[in-house]
């Protein structure tokens, strides 16, 4: 009698259960819709410390800019100290508050030393920009083992070191954001670019898994999380574009890509196909059958030609 009760208790309980997914799931779908047509109001980075990395060139130099410009306060971290410290001036020029320090990012000993620097004479962070990254554009077979795990410390593994400085403040202070550069290649896959590729598709893993062990079981929800997939961009890190339809993917500016990541950020959007051309490109080549998806993109014709680093 006692199981067939237990039975009986754990089906209603699964009905239940049921039940509320289904109303959460219709609730969110509609919310969804509702912020697209009334998107939430940007939030503030006016007072909030945000520590780039790569700040000395390209995006993450632009990203120092402008976020300095909306009153944030910023450290920037890159291995070329002449980049860096040209960044650091030109915000302090312009009245804004940064700090410049040497640190290679794929070295996890000199991050912990300089994250302990920038501790105790800037204070703890609360938005961490995971941007320095390289891109080698070569056929597979031509990378050299030495290429292909230079490509993964930059790429990948600085992320981890740099999480596992800054996450545990973020934890314990009860908020904070990340923000990730992954890349339409770490979405939609290209040839010249197959380490890269992988090293981006492993970003947006990183980024999903994380976000996921954050909010499971309500455990830290003002920790943010935003991955960034821009299409190329001119950093003079893909020396020889090839676009068939350049008024549909066009090469973004620095600047662009600047502003569109801040926007993602103030809106908290989990993830962020630049330019919307590129997203929407992506999001219907996700529809199509496998072989069709190869026709379409072979129609496309738009990637990166070999060049020499």
């Amino acid at each position: 009698m006692i199981g067939i009760i237990m039975i009986v208790y754990q089906f209603v309980l699964l009905v239940l259960d049921f039940v509320h997914f289904v109303f959460r799931a219709t609730l969110l779908t509609l919310q969804a819709a509702w912020r697209l047509v009334f998107p939430p109001p940007e939030k503030s980075v006016v007072g909030e410390i945000v520590l780039i990395t790569g700040a000395g060139h390209g995006i993450g130099r632009e990203l120092s800019l402008q976020l300095a410009r909306l009153g944030a306060k910023i450290v920037c971290l890159d291995i070329n100290e002449a980049n860096n410290k040209k960044t650091v001036a030109d915000i302090c020029r312009e009245g804004g508050a940064a700090f410049g320090y040497k640190c290679d990012v794929t070295n996890k000993d000199e991050v912990r030393a300089v994250s302990n620097e920038i501790r105790e004479n800037v204070g703890e962070i609360t938005i961490l920009v995971n941007n320095a990254g390289i891109m080698p554009c070569k056929p597979f077979i031509k990378h050299t083992s030495e290429d292909i795990e230079s490509i993964f410390r930059v790429n990948v593994f600085a992320h981890f070191w740099m999480l596992k400085e800054w996450l545990p403040t973020f934890i314990a202070i009860g908020r904070g954001h990340i923000v990730a550069m992954s890349s339409i290649a770490g979405l939609m896959a290209t040839s010249n670019l197959v380490p890269y590729c992988a090293s981006k598709y492993a970003v947006k893993g990183l980024m999903d898994g994380l976000q996921e062990e954050m909010r499971y079981g309500g455990r830290n929800p003002n920790i943010k999380f935003t991955c960034v997939h821009p299409f190329i961009v001119d950093t003079g890190l893909a020396k020889k574009p090839r676009i068939r339809f350049p008024s549909l993917t066009p090469v973004l500016t620095p600047e662009t890509a600047a502003e569109a990541i801040i926007s993602a950020v103030q809106h908290e959007q989990e993830e962020v196909v630049l330019p919307y051309q590129a997203a929407l490109v992506h999001h219907a080549v996700r529809l199509l059958p496998r072989e069709v998806m190869k026709v379409f993109l072979d129609f496309m014709d738009t990637g990166v030609d070999e060049h020499d680093s």
